[in-house]
């Protein structure tokens, strides 16, 4: 931890220094601190071992407080032509493990971004290229996270519709034996690597008969030479809103080849959400999401929808609505396993005070596919939230959640279950600036 964190205050030192000196680079801070004290029940199905309340005939329930702390400064000219990213951060990290013991002075400190963001000269329209370790967004039910490579960006304008792009090369593993072995080891030549290939274009269409149409269209090609698969993702996503409902859609679809085990892949995910505002102060929504499932692993296909890398929220319980994004949950993907996933959700937001905010929810979860007992219903969820600022930037927060569990369910993870109805608490201050 020491070093990374003096190679990072000397680098902020050197930046500030030549702020001063040139005045030609303004410069940014920004942090994001954040503590949460969690229990539950359920500490078997987040392990992916056993729904059920107990294993070896000892309980399952657990506390425990874990914290996630990022910082990171933004760098840029006075123009905004130029500016470079640094993002560091330590965690998600629990209480007590051998990083924040009693007296502890070791920790890991992560780089979460680090590229330079210029704007190409040749063109009058925004036309950047981003270089480095970045965060990337290409749909959020698909690829919505940090990746290393190279990506070009922009808008224009075009008959009046305003067009926004992007189109990139990330490398998600870098396989090299030749380049990475020593001369003690001999290298065999395997040349391996995963690369994503991307592309994106969102516009808005005017004089329409709804409001705030946008429309988006994406493709990402996955050539992962490691496993000897290569596969397509395609899709459409946007929103509009008609008669004061907001109406939001994703579809996608993925095609490609499993060489190594010699299977196709054909898999789909579609989401779909509306949303009214009752009043001022409250609002609800209805989401619901189907990711496709593999009924049968042994036969010739992979069916099941598979998120390149992303966060699920949507269940106190299941995904990450109580915890860090990259915390303790049973799942980060909008299902749970290759059987798929179906959510029904309703929920209703609330805002008490202007600086309280509530929020309760009702989930009706299923595979797409029968587990291996011939059941295909995981169960009622209820949810509730509340956040009060307490000051500029300091948040309380509180996630409760309580699930039903159903059939479905027995059949989780490795071991035999008769699956308990679970439940997660979580509350926490996030600090922010």
């Amino acid at each position: 931890m020491r070093k990374g964190f003096k190679t990072f205050i000397l680098a902020l030192a050197l930046v500030l220094i030549g702020a001063f000196t040139a005045q030609a680079v303004n410069l940014e801070v920004h942090g994001q601190f954040g503590n949460k004290i969690q229990t539950t029940n359920s500490t078997g199905l987040i392990t992916g071992k056993t729904a059920a309340d107990q294993l070896n005939n000892k309980d399952l329930d657990d506390t425990w407080g874990e914290l996630q702390f990022r910082l990171w400064t933004v760098a840029s000219s006075d123009d905004g032509n130029v500016k470079g990213v640094w993002a560091m951060e330590v965690g998600t990290a629990t209480y007590g493990d051998s990083t924040l013991g009693f007296a502890t002075n070791a920790t890991e400190i992560e780089n979460r971004m680090m590229y330079v963001d210029f704007q190409l000269p040749w063109f009058a329209s925004s036309n950047r290229l981003a270089v480095g370790l970045q965060w990337v967004t290409v749909n959020p039910w698909l690829w919505d996270e940090t990746a290393a490579g190279i990506r070009n960006y922009g808008s224009f304008d075009l008959g009046g519709t305003a067009f926004a792009y992007q189109i990139g090369w990330m490398r998600d593993d870098d396989n090299s034996e030749v380049r990475k072995n020593d001369v003690a080891t001999p290298a065999t030549g395997n040349n391996n690597d995963s690369d994503y290939w991307f592309a994106r274009v969102d516009f808005a269409p005017k004089g329409l008969p709804v409001e705030n149409l946008n429309v988006g269209l994406f493709a990402v090609y996955n050539m992962d030479a490691t496993v000897d698969q290569n596969v397509w993702s395609l899709g459409i996503d946007g929103g509009f809103a008609v008669s004061g409902v907001d109406v939001g859609l994703n579809l996608i679809y993925q095609t490609g080849d499993d060489d190594a085990n010699n299977k196709d892949i054909s898999a789909w995910f579609f989401e779909g959400s509306l949303g009214y505002k009752v009043t001022e102060q409250m609002k609800v929504a209805f989401e619901f999401w189907y990711a496709s499932g593999d009924d049968n692993p042994n036969d010739g296909d992979i069916e099941n929808y598979q998120a390149i890398e992303m966060h699920t929220m949507g269940s106190v319980v299941l995904f990450e609505d109580a915890t860090f994004d990259d915390g303790s949950y049973v799942s980060r993907n909008p299902y749970l396993n290759s059987l798929g996933f179906i959510m029904y959700r309703l929920r209703a937001d609330y805002q008490a005070t202007p600086k309280l905010a509530l929020c309760a929810a009702v989930n009706y979860m299923q595979y797409a596919e029968d587990a291996s007992n011939g059941e295909d219903t995981l169960g009622w969820e209820i949810d509730f939230y509340a956040d009060y600022e307490l000051y500029k930037g300091l948040k309380l927060n509180l996630a409760a959640g309580y699930l039903f569990a159903d059939d479905a369910l027995d059949a989780y993870g490795t071991s035999p279950a008769d699956a308990d109805d679970m439940y997660r608490v979580s509350a926490g201050v996030t600090f922010e600036f």
